[in-house]
């Protein structure tokens, strides 16, 4: 079980980019127009992110841009 010391098996980088997105997704729900449908989406898709790591998600697109 040999492993970076941070007990998850993520890179330093990987929990930058991690950081990173999440940051990304809460900044852009974030907004006064943001429904609470919208804000509730990106804090799931945020935690997700923290549970699974960059790779959850997986078409590199932000869906809830598309809902609008």
């Amino acid at each position: 079980m040999a492993g970076n010391g941070n007990g998850n098996g993520m890179s330093k980088q990987d929990l930058q980019d991690c950081c990173d997105q999440v940051h990304d997704i809460l900044s852009d729900a974030y907004t006064p127009e943001a429904s609470r449908e919208d804000m509730a989406a990106a804090i799931g898709d945020a935690l997700d992110l923290l549970e699974n790591g960059p790779s959850a998600d997986t078409d590199g697109d932000d869906d809830d841009d598309a809902q609008g």
